[in-house]
């Protein structure tokens, strides 16, 4: 008889933070590799206060007024498909606009939801860094439509760099209802790893564990997608082991799998 040969991450318990349609990939991957994933989404997305912008920036994003939209997320792509319904043949149909996204998820989606194949994306997945990647700004129209609480720093770069742009908000980030268990989770030690995917995952994480769970969470290993996420980790006084590299779940998996070789032996 055959013995069955251990998985990587033969039952390394792991809390995915990340929105409840945002988690069945990362999840997958986790089971694949014999992880034992937590799942309890810190956050959840809502529609933007104001609508009618958003609406009206389409609008004039399907009349032809803007030389480039930039998206930095997958849920972002998703709002913008969903704010164009039918138009969205319009705006395949746009001779001059071009489309940058932010990483690989976010430029599938483009293909996936709007049909059309972006025409950049930097190599590294911040969206800061789609400001020094798409040429000459000087004079063009940009539509940036983001989450709520996006950081500006990719719009004030644009801007600097001579480019007239209108940001408006595509969805909010609010708090995910439950994690009343996760404090006593983190004090009783049944959680190995926490992944945080995006700041928000662990402002809202924090919001719910209170204090007893964040002096828990301090002494579990946390992974974060990429620096700013680590950035918004070290300000709520949680230090990560390993920030992902590439900015991506494959980035995250791979980390986690480097932090199992050196500590869960």
């Amino acid at each position: 008889m055959s013995v069955a040969q251990p998985m990587p991450l033969d039952g390394v318990r792991v809390l995915v933070t990340r929105a409840a349609e945002r988690s069945d990939g990362l999840v997958q991957r986790l089971h694949n590799l014999g992880a034992i994933p937590v799942v309890r989404p810190t956050i959840a997305y809502g529609p933007p206060a104001e609508p009618a912008l958003l609406a009206d920036a389409l609008t004039r994003l399907v009349a032809g007024a803007y030389h480039w939209l930039l998206l930095t997320s997958v849920t972002t792509v998703e709002a913008v498909a969903s704010g164009l319904g039918d138009q969205v043949v319009q705006l395949r149909a746009q001779p001059l606009l071009q489309i940058g996204a932010v990483g690989p998820a976010t430029a599938e989606a483009c293909q996936r939801f709007l049909g059309v194949t972006p025409a950049a994306m930097p190599e590294r997945f911040l969206g800061e860094e789609l400001a020094g990647v798409i040429g000459e700004l000087a004079g063009l129209h940009v539509l940036l439509p983001n989450a709520d609480l996006s950081r500006p720093v990719l719009e004030e770069r644009l801007r600097a760099a001579g480019a007239i742009v209108d940001r408006v908000i595509a969805y909010r980030t609010i708090p995910a209802p439950g994690g009343d268990e996760l404090a006593g989770l983190l004090e009783a030690g049944q959680l190995d790893v926490i992944l945080f995917t995006s700041g928000s995952t662990a402002r809202y994480f924090v919001q719910q564990i209170g204090t007893n769970g964040l002096d828990a969470a301090r002494h579990t290993t946390i992974i974060c997608i990429g620096p700013a996420t680590a950035d918004v980790c070290r300000e709520l006084t949680l230090t990560p082991a390993a920030v992902a590299d590439p900015y991506t779940e494959e980035g995250l998996i791979t980390a986690l799998l480097d932090i199992k070789s050196r500590v869960f032996r």
